[in-house]
């Protein structure tokens, strides 16, 4: 069954996703990039407003200029995540990936993002990634876009590659989840895919990613997973 991730920039936003049913809510900063570290500030707040009632995630930006959590507030977190732009012109990179893992409280897992447009953010190839998250422990996988502008997840990757991706992380123990600007009929055309979370932010804007959360887009999101996950069910039991 595939749950719904919805990003969120505020202690606001984080209770509409919370109320309309959001199965995990993340933190992040949009204007600061595809994985825009929010400020400790709002990270403890947002924290505070959910009070464990769904998990939460952290986006920490860019491994080379990552952010760094507080022992206490990262202990409130099911899952904290690096980006890896640039990583690939860096011989050492897996070592500070590895350094920065080793940082997280031990309560929060690494979760691992590969993004699908690789080669123009200078990151490593998807499968070096995945290979390297399962060797190093991480609880989940996000295949994501790092450059906005340059198109969804699904103008990068076929869908052939993404199930394959999607397989060999579920094999090696790892949570997968599919993010990088989807639509409606992008998500919908996913979930037969089996990922255990579409991830969300623009799609359930006002406007844009940068923009403000929409309760009535969350609540109609959440009720076309649910519905595809119901009819799958129904399928397999038929």
């Amino acid at each position: 069954m595939t749950k719904l991730l919805i990003s969120v920039r505020s202690a606001e936003e984080a209770q509409i996703a919370l109320e309309e049913g959001a199965d995990l809510i993340d933190v992040k900063e949009p204007s600061r990039g595809s994985l825009g570290a929010a400020d400790i500030a709002t990270i403890a707040e947002i924290v505070e407003r959910v009070a464990g009632r769904v998990p939460l995630s952290a986006a920490l930006g860019e491994l080379l200029d990552a952010a760094r959590l507080p022992g206490a507030l990262a202990g409130q977190l099911r899952y904290a995540k690096f980006g890896l732009a640039g990583c690939a012109m860096q011989p050492g990179w897996v070592r500070r990936w590895e350094q920065a893992i080793d940082a997280l409280e031990r309560r929060t897992m690494p979760a691992a993002v590969a993004y699908v447009d690789w080669k123009t953010a200078l990151a490593p190839d998807p499968w070096d990634v995945l290979t390297h998250a399962i060797r190093l422990g991480c609880g989940a996988i996000l295949l994501d876009t790092c450059d906005k502008s340059l198109g969804s997840l699904r103008d990068h990757v076929v869908l052939s590659e993404l199930g394959r991706l999607i397989d060999a992380a579920q094999q090696g123990g790892l949570k997968c989840a599919l993010a990088g600007s989807l639509g409606w009929d992008e998500i919908n055309g996913l979930l037969p895919l089996a990922p255990d979370y579409v991830a969300v932010r623009g799609c359930v804007c006002v406007g844009d990613r940068t923009s403000r959360l929409d309760r009535q887009r969350v609540r109609r999101l959440v009720a076309l997973v649910r519905k595809t996950n119901e009819q799958a069910s129904a399928v397999e039991l038929a």
